[in-house]
């Protein structure tokens, strides 16, 4: 039988957890009465794109268009999916942590900061990986997909599409 003091002492870090957990959330979903980039995450990651790669921007390369497809795609596994949502999360917790304002809302040196601070982290560096993969999949991806029209990265490494092109996309 768990004596009156024991009892006590689970029940107070299980109130605590509660209370950093509610805390946590309302402060993960309402930062400055606007919801939280982890909702919606596209707008943060084409940020994050922008400032690791403004090149695919500049040249008219949608990017963020390129990731939608990604996390909506049937083909791609669900930890992948959810490991861009959750990094885009702890990216805008790295960035409440720092500056007590979400990732769209700093200004372009307080993003490379928060930028500059995940990469040391082993998540942080395996994200920006991956967006920087995904990046140039749009980069070069074939003008079927929507993303890239203007053929951009080929024309860029001066590369001849080989033949037959695809009739339909496949992400």
């Amino acid at each position: 039988m768990i004596s009156k003091e024991e009892n006590i002492l689970l029940i107070n870090p299980r109130r605590l957890f509660l209370k950093q957990s509610i805390l946590t959330t309302a402060l993960l979903l309402f930062s400055s009465n606007r919801v939280f980039g982890a909702l919606v995450p596209i707008k943060t990651i084409d940020l994050v794109q922008n400032d690791l790669f403004p090149f695919a921007n500049q040249q008219g390369v949608d990017t963020a268009a390129y990731i939608n497809i990604i996390l909506n795609h049937t083909h791609v596994s669900y930890e992948d999916k959810m490991f861009i949502r959750n990094g885009v999360q702890w990216l805008n917790e790295e960035a409440l942590r720092v500056y007590t304002k979400t990732y769209v809302q700093l200004q372009a040196e307080q993003r490379e900061r928060i930028l500059s601070i995940i990469s040391q982290e082993n998540w942080g560096e395996l994200w920006i990986e991956r967006i920087l993969s995904y990046i140039m999949e749009a980069m070069f991806s074939d003008k079927i997909y929507g993303v890239n029209a203007a053929e951009t990265g080929q024309k860029w490494i001066e590369h001849s599409n080989g033949l037959p092109r695809p009739s339909k996309a496949f992400l």
